[in-house]
């Protein structure tokens, strides 16, 4: 019987297989993501004994740990939120979204978040935080979600920034995040801090307050000992009903002009405080200890207006980590509101260092510490889910981590709040290798309606022994539920031979974008003895989706198979995506590797570096230009530019945080301020600050004019619907900058770019030649725009032909396949299309171009079919807009509404899917009546 097949090799408690460590090494591993596992038991990894892929003596001396087998292998799990049905869980999200309340749109932004972090989209998930800032109108909300703002650009990295430094904009101000009330209209709007002026000082006119004299019937004297202060009666019974009373009412005091203050808890300077406020309103003339008395004195005695006035006062003066930590004390046993949002504020912008300071750790960790932030309105689930995340990131299992979860789930109101809460935790325990209590935490979640939170209990199951009930509980949710890749590829784990195989080509057909079966087919390869059939394999899944985990298993098979040249290619790849990664099961970093694999290969000069990265740029091999820029900043790390070429190819690959990271670096090792405003106007432009940006490469022109400003210039002006005047505009900045000394690639790039603006423009011979001019300086793109250029000429073979010898040059050729199916008839084009999809899966137009024609074949089911394929892996809103529209034509309303809501969760302002949204609507209403 199938499943029932079971062995004791697959007891291992192994997490994640190439990033394994036994359990006598101290180091950590490094794991796909990055995340180090460290402080828990590790199973010994026993490497592969092949003797084809062990027998050349330096690659023995190179894996001194072996290689990777198929008996430990096993992928992460997911900690973030999965949805078996992901489109009707936004279609969902975007209904509430239309009928809620303004003030509760801003946790939905952040349930929204929560739903598309699996995606992995930066862009959509900044957006998201950015909506749920925008209609925040609680301070409490203001200051987490201005903190997690900032701490997604990651500007603690920018060298010379402070915390508390405002980046100018409203939505990430820390001053306009300690006030009240929301404007959704003032996304982008600047905020006043650099308009304020200091404040005047006011010393002089107290001391005129304080030498007047009191006429002897207004007057009533309180007394500290023998310490006499004379208030105005009427002032002080303004404070506050109890005074009043007190002062006013039937009590004694009433009839007196001498009152004992000696046992209530003020001191004599504390008092005369009180009577300069009484008459001047004011408590910043005094230090911050008085005005700590002021706040408790006007606590106990009810004194509303006095207690605002020392709140805020107070917090504006929290201006580091030490105030905070010494004044947020104080404002949770005052419960001064302003005051403890103020220095939550600094102690959330300090994120990540502020996780290690245990004084810090204190105000969140406890049960009671969350009870304390809860009586001022502070504890929230979006706090410690910003908190959490950020733990999480920066070390998955360490006890801050779980206790900060645990307050998560006490925070956690809302069923998909829970599910969250209730998942990470059983991933972390899972990693933690607490299986029973994993077990307890997947199975909470799946109850509380997180289905792919049972892969987790399945797993930890495993882990306990229980191997067929595993089985069956992946097997019961395959039957229950539409198929998705992830059921596969988890019942994979539990099952044997060929069936394993079966059920992880399977997973991989339903959802090509899974590592871990493209990873298992390749050691499965190696420990066959068929090593380059397992770097092949492997190659599938690098070509579309860069990993670092996948480019370590490929490192160590070239290393297997004694290519050493390709080995380093990739583990200098490997680096510039994460510099600090450790490899051979977290044993060895791969700077050291790196010095290794340099005894093995011909030693690269600065000058071989620039000839190996114009070979490898014009072979359009973004892995080996990347390897190669790498090699070049060991060698020289100084050089501000590197970083930035390197950001470049980053983007391209679709490695936005690591792209980020070298900005920052570049940033960082500029040499001259005209070169750190390009990179920061590409920080800002890349975090959706166009204005700010074009503002930075105007005044980096001002400075010195350089081809990388006009170039900066003219790529932001350039992103938007050109007129005329505009695209004139914009190719004197491309000319302007190509007169500028820069290397034959950036100006590659530039006559590109100013090829395309001239096809815009209708200009064709402008554009050819542009375009020619840049193949001559081996600028390989260029053959897609001259393409473009022929087909616009009406020469369909030209543009064909010259796709083609893209193609033949170009190592990474899916994009070149799409475009050359542009220029063929139909059958060659589907067959290039179906090569494009083969080799980058992610691909979508493939996909819409199939779904078209099977439609105007009036084939509509198969036509949907080829979307909804898509869809389940990547939920994209041009192929939900599309199939919304099949949906419509073939009458199925209810189901191109959901496909429409959907999209529409993904991009409210997209003008084509509002439109048939809203039709659609109407049609259904109608058709209701």
């Amino acid at each position: 019987m199938r499943g029932l097949k079971f062995i004791e090799k697959f007891k291992s408690t192994q997490v994640h297989a190439l990033n394994q460590q036994d359990a006598s090494s101290g180091g950590c591993n490094g794991c796909a993501n990055g995340s180090k596992l460290s402080n828990h038991k590790r199973t010994k990894f026993t490497g592969s004994k092949s003797n084809k892929t062990k027998s050349g003596s330096v690659a023995q001396a190179l894996l001194p740990y072996g290689l990777p087998s198929t008996d430990l292998l096993e992928p992460s799990i997911d900690p973030h939120l999965k949805p078996i049905q992901c489109v009707k869980a936004l279609a969902d999200l975007y209904r509430r979204f239309e009928t809620c309340l303004e003030s509760d749109k801003s946790m939905l932004f952040i349930e929204q978040y929560a739903y598309l972090c699996g995606l992995g989209d930066a862009k959509l998930l900044r957006r998201c935080l950015r909506s749920a800032r925008q209609y925040a109108g609680d301070l409490h909300l203001k200051v987490v979600l201005s903190a997690w703002l900032r701490f997604e650009r990651r500007e603690d990295d920018l060298l010379g920034s402070s915390s508390m430094d405002c980046s100018g904009f409203i939505l990430e101000c820390p001053k306009a995040a300690l006030i009240s009330g929301c404007d959704p209209n003032s996304t982008y709007d600047h905020c006043k801090c650099s308009e304020e002026n200091a404040k005047s000082n006011l010393g002089p006119i107290v001391e005129k307050f304080v030498c007047l004299s009191l006429e002897e019937d207004d007057g009533v004297t309180f007394c500290v000992g023998d310490k006499e202060i004379i208030f105005v009666r009427n002032k002080i019974a303004s404070l506050s009903s109890p005074f009043k009373a007190m002062l006013y009412g039937g009590f004694v005091e009433s009839k007196r002009k001498r009152i004992d203050f000696s046992h209530d808890g003020v001191s004599v300077e504390g008092l005369r405080a009180v009577e300069v406020y009484t008459r001047t309103s004011r408590v910043d003339l005094f230090c911050p200890g008085i005005v700590l008395e002021l706040l408790s004195f006007a606590n106990r005695f009810c004194c509303a207006e006095m207690k605002s006035a020392c709140d805020a006062h107070l917090a504006s003066l929290v201006g580091d980590i030490e105030d905070a930590l010494i004044l947020i004390d104080y404002g949770l046993e005052e419960r001064a509101n302003l005051l403890v949002a103020s220095c939550l504020q600094v102690l959330l912008r300090e994120l990540p260092s502020s996780l290690y300071n245990p004084k810090v750790m204190k105000i969140f960790c406890s049960s009671e510490a969350t009870e304390r932030l809860a009586n001022v309105g502070h504890a929230s689930f979006l706090l410690y889910y910003f908190l959490s995340q950020v733990a999480m990131e920066k070390d998955r299992v360490s006890n801050t981590t779980v206790m900060l979860l645990e307050r998560l789930g006490e925070c956690s109101t809302e069923r998909w709040q829970r599910m969250l809460a209730l998942h990470q935790l059983g991933c972390v325990m899972f990693e933690r290798e607490e299986y029973e209590d994993a077990c307890h935490y997947f199975a909470a979640a799946a109850d509380a309606g997180h289905i792919y939170s049972l892969a987790g209990l399945a797993r930890a199951k495993y882990k306990l022994g229980q191997q067929y009930s595993a089985y069956k509980l992946m097997n019961s949710i395959i039957s229950e539920h539409k198929p998705t890749g992830w059921m596969y590829q988890e019942r994979s784990l539990y099952n044997l031979g060929r069936e394993k195989i079966v059920d992880l080509n399977y997973a991989t057909e339903l959802d090509p974008t899974l590592s871990f079966p493209y990873k298992y087919r390749a050691v499965a390869k190696m420990e066959e003895g068929q090593i380059r059939a397992a770097i092949s394999e492997i190659d599938r899944i690098i070509v579309f989706k860069l990993s670092v985990d996948c480019l370590e298993l490929r490192a160590w098979l070239f290393i297997a198979a004694e290519d050493y040249e390709s080995a380093l290619r990739d583990t200098l790849a490997l680096l510039a995506l994460e510099s600090n990664y450790m490899m051979f099961h977290g044993r060895v970093s791969g700077d050291h590797l790196v010095k290794l694999l340099n005894h093995h290969v011909r030693r690269w000069s600065p000058a071989d570096c620039w000839i190996k990265l114009y070979d490898r740029w014009s072979s359009v091999d973004d892995i080996g230009s990347l390897a190669v820029i790498h090699q070049m900043l060991i060698n020289d790390p100084g050089k501000s530019f590197l970083r930035f070429r390197q950001s470049l190819l980053l983007l391209r690959l679709n490695c936005q945080k690591a792209a980020m990271c070298c900005l920052r670096l570049a940033r960082n090792h500029s040499s001259s301020e005209h070169e750190r405003l390009v990179y920061e106007g590409w920080i800002l432009y890349d975090t959706g600050h166009r204005e700010e940006a074009l503002s930075r490469a105007e005044k980096s022109i001002s400075i010195e004019r350089t081809f990388e400003a006009f170039f900066l210039k003219a790529y932001i002006l350039a992103d938007t619907n050109l007129d005329p005047e505009s695209s004139t505009y914009v190719i004197q900045l491309l000319k302007e900058a190509l007169r500028c000394p820069s290397d034959g690639l950036r100006k590659g790039q530039a006559l590109n770019n100013l090829g395309s603006i001239y096809v815009e423009c209708g200009k064709l011979d402008r554009a050819e030649n542009c375009y020619i001019n840049a193949l001559d300086i081996k600028h390989t793109r260029a053959h897609q725009g001259l393409a473009r250029v022929y087909y616009l000429k009406n020469e369909r073979k030209a543009a064909y032909d010259e796709m083609t010898k893209l193609l033949e040059k170009a190592q990474y050729s899916a994009s070149a396949f799409e475009k050359r199916s542009e220029y063929s008839d139909r059958e060659m084009a589907k067959n290039d299309l179906n090569m494009a999809t083969q080799l980058d899966p992610l691909r979508t137009y493939p996909y819409r171009y199939r779904a078209a024609v099977l439609m105007d074949d009036q084939k509509e089911v198969e036509a949907v079919e080829e979307l909804s394929k898509a869809i389940a892996f990547k939920p994209d809103l041009q192929m939900l807009h599309l199939r919304a529209a099949f949906y419509e034509s073939m009458g199925d309303l209810t189901s191109a509404i959901w496909d429409s809501q959907a999209a529409l969760c993904l991009d409210p302002n997209h003008m084509e899917t509002l439109d048939l949204y809203n039709r659609a609507r109407d049609q259904a209403s109608h058709q209701q009546k």
